[in-house]
């Protein structure tokens, strides 16, 4: 079987799955069960359009006059009553009915213990709807604008009006679509994809698109569609606000992603989403799933530790994964010291598919070349959107990409060979029905207080990773490239949302209902989402899905963030190639661009670190810039301090302090630091004044001043009682080179890699030192297969 083929199969296989999964279950929804998720789906959307059109009657009537300042509480109160009534009256059902009929599917099922209930079903999905005409309103009406708007009110009224015409066309048109499935009928269309490729309900559906685009050009004007702030983000042309309302509105509605997050019809009619563990192969992305294991038979991976790292993949098939350990983790970054001592959750990491392993346990790891000499097809992050592995082999002549759907880099979800921009889940290039753009983490996200600003860190590869592995001495060598994106905190003492573990009220951390006494309400132990897009939703607490990050709780992979970013939409460019267990280096040879940086010092021999202008002032060393990576400002943050003589490691300013000529002032001089045992050959600012940090001993993400600063407060509400407030001499990056040496292993090693962070965004930018080098000193643990 050629390559082509075995990948064109597999897509056959992951469509035929999505059809007889919908069989199946019609199988189950008949009689009384499919009444009830009928007349559910009906009052749901019918309860959704009437609520929308109470809303922006208030709302447009408060941009007119001010004359509705909130709806009517009696109204709401009966269209509440009007929705569970109706479902109470549909389904009357046993907590077996429910599952029947796929439920809880994505719904929070708030008390497991007595099955799924007409209660909650009723709860679900007045919540799901809810949340839907909440953002339908953030879309259409932006809620920094304030009236009286005049002579935009009559834009603003129909941007309202054809937002709510448009989701109700598409729940009525996807939802009759959906029922004559359930009802048995031959479509010809899997039910993911009635929206798109149903001709009846993808023409109705872009009929209200183009109704929606007229009456806007009609009504609104480009001005006025910029004073609104239509749409997110704010649009500035009534074509492109058209555009975006439209995709935002059917996204949330009818998405193309089969996944997470849910979208309303997943939840009328229980759509789990492609969970692993539901003994169906109910997505791309799964080979098996538990007793749906014809792919491999007995060798399927359950969804369970330790075998969750092959998590729904075939066991046949030989792999590695490679999980990361919190314990001994290090990263610095920067030249400024101040993103120094980074960790990681502990689980996270990467799987990465092996070919080719010979005698001796050498094995290529990732994507390569079927012929020749299998180079690497991992598609360069530079490359344009569209770009194919096979495309990349056929340039070298060594044959077509051998490529898994385990492959880490942006990928179009329907074509695992195109490659896409894994910063717009959109891209157009994934342009097939239900295609988008999908991205593989590095981990859960990261929790950070530096500097007394929170933050939630979410990394992601940016490409393939790719090298070699050799499974018998352990030595290994990977190209992995990621991007990290930093979001803006939640709070001090919760930078990201929490996979369980916070109050039920306030949704602070906790441990137990003694945490949320001051409050009130309950520890929420449960693994749910506390905050974000997936507040309330199921998520993974354990490797490699979720980790702890002490003090701040577990984070989940299921429960990313939703706040503001600080970086670019792109993030923070992070390539360690390689990633190895044997030994890297990076020695200074850039010149520095920063004012009083730009002269060439000695580095090796007598001399190191004497300002010079040639080779030949440089005793047995060499005269090069002093900067590791191009742009960067300046060595290190330090402070000047003398090098050899009498006075050696002395504060300075002057040559003439430093017991010349067997010393002189280095401007900014940084060594090893012997306490500090985070890493290989960790630095520390020599001249201990400038600069230096304080910290809390026992909390060391907390700055402080004095030792009542590290006390528990309002402020560090994470803070251990009787902790003190430590001086720290900056960490910096050794002058002479920077050295970390890795550890082979074949079930536990320790990979390194130096590498040089680009220009990123001008606040981190500042804080970190970048463009600046970096430094990573990774323990893993490695399972392979078979």
């Amino acid at each position: 079987m050629t390559i082509g083929r075995a990948r064109a199969s597999l897509l056959v296989v992951g469509c035929m799955a999505v059809v007889l999964t919908a069989t199946a279950a019609n199988a189950q929804v008949t009689g009384s069960r499919l009444k009830c998720l009928l007349a559910s789906v009906k009052s749901s959307q019918k309860y959704t359009a009437a609520k929308l059109k109470l809303l922006q009657k208030c709302k447009n009537a408060d941009l007119k006059d001010g004359s509705c300042s909130a709806p009517d509480v009696g109204a709401l109160g009966k269209l509440d009553t009007k929705l569970t009534n109706a479902i109470a009256k549909a389904c009357a059902l046993t907590p077996t009915d429910f599952g029947l009929m796929g439920f809880p599917g994505p719904c929070t099922d708030p008390n497991p213990g007595d099955g799924f209930t007409t209660a909650d079903l009723q709860l679900c999905m007045k919540s799901a709807h809810d949340a839907f005409v909440s953002a339908a309103m953030d879309l259409a009406y932006d809620p920094t604008v304030t009236g009286p708007l005049a002579g935009d009110l009559k834009c603003q009224a129909e941007i309202g009006k054809q937002t709510a015409g448009l989701a109700a066309c598409v729940l009525k048109n996807v939802s009759k679509c959906r029922d004559a499935l359930l009802k048995g009928k031959e479509l010809g269309v899997p039910p993911d994809y009635c929206a798109t490729l149903y001709p009846k309900a993808s023409a109705a559906i872009q009929k209200c698109r183009n109704k929606l685009t007229d009456g806007i050009a009609k009504k609104c004007t480009d001005a006025q569609i910029s004073t609104l702030k239509v749409c997110t983000p704010d649009q500035a042309s009534a074509a492109t606000a058209a555009t975006c309302l439209i995709d935002a509105t059917t996204t949330k509605l009818d998405g193309p992603e089969i996944a997470v997050p849910p979208d309303v019809i997943d939840y009328e009619y229980a759509v789990r989403g492609g969970l692993c563990g539901d003994n169906v192969v109910n997505n791309l992305n799964e080979e098996c799933d538990g007793t749906d294991d014809t792919a491999c038979p007995g060798q399927c991976g359950t969804a369970s530790i330790p075998n969750g790292f092959f998590a729904c993949l075939c066991k046949t098939k030989p792999r590695m994964v490679v999980a990361e350990s919190a314990i001994g983790a290090d990263t610095d970054n920067g030249w400024l010291g101040t993103s120094s001592d980074g960790r990681v959750v502990d689980g996270g990491g990467f799987i990465v598919d092996l070919y080719d392993c010979d005698g001796n346990g050498e094995c290529i790891a990732g994507p390569s070349c079927s012929g020749g000499l299998h180079s690497p097809c991992s598609v360069p992050e530079s490359a344009p959107s569209g770009t194919t592995g096979d495309s990349i082999c056929a340039g070298l002549g060594e044959g077509t990409c051998r490529k898994e759907r385990t492959a880490t880099g942006p990928h179009c979800f329907m074509d695992i060979d195109k490659k896409c921009n894994g910063a717009n889940v959109n891209d157009p290039v994934c342009n097939l029905p239900g295609d988008f753009c999908a991205t593989t983490p590095m981990g859960a996200p990261v929790a950070q207080v530096a500097g007394g600003v929170p933050v939630c860190n979410v990394s992601r590869f940016s490409e393939d990773v790719v090298g070699t592995t050799n499974l018998v001495n352990g030595e290994s060598a990977l190209k992995v490239r990621r991007r990290g994106v930093t979001f803006w905190g939640l709070s001090a003492e919760k930078p990201c949302p929490l996979c369980g573990g916070f109050c039920g009220l306030s949704r602070r951390p906790c441990d137990d209902d003694t945490d949320c006494a001051p409050s009130g309400g309950t520890c929420i132990t449960e693994a749910v989402c506390s905050d974000g897009a997936r507040k309330d939703k199921a998520c993974r607490r354990t490797p490699p899905f979720g980790g702890e990050i002490p003090p701040f709780g577990v984070t989940s992979m299921d429960c990313p963030p939703s706040g503001g970013k600080v970086s670019t939409d792109l993030g923070l460019d992070v390539n360690m190639d390689p990633r190895t267990t044997g030994t890297v280096t990076m020695a200074p040879s850039y010149n520095c661009t920063g004012p009083g940086w730009t002269s060439k010092a000695c580095l090796g021999g007598s001399s190191e670190g004497r300002p010079c202008t040639d080779v030949s002032e440089c005793p047995g060393g060499t005269c090069v810039g002093q900067c590791f990576c191009p742009g960067q400002l300046q060595p290190t943050a330090c402070g000047p301090a003398c090098v050899g003589g009498a006075n050696d490691a002395e504060p300075c300013t002057t040559d003439a302090e430093c017991d010349p000529p067997n010393g002189f002032c280095h401007a900014g001089d940084c060594r090893a630091d012997p306490m500090d045992l985070d890493s290989n050959q960790e630095g520390a600012c020599t001249n201990q004044n400038v600069p230096h940090d304080m910290f809390c001993e026992l909390t060391p993400a907390k700055g402080c001043t004095f030792d009542s600063d590290c006390q528990p407060s309002i402020l560090c509400p994470f803070c251990v009682s009787g902790d003190t407030c430590k001086f720290r001499k900056r960490a910096c990056f050794v002058n002479s080179g920077i050295i970390r040496i890795g550890t082979p292993g074949t079930t536990n090693r320790t990979t390194v890699a130096v590498y040089c962070v680009p220009i990123n965004n001008a606040a981190i930018n500042t804080a970190a030192g970048f463009p600046g080098p970096g430094a990573t000193l990774q323990p893993e643990t490695i399972y392979v297969v078979p």
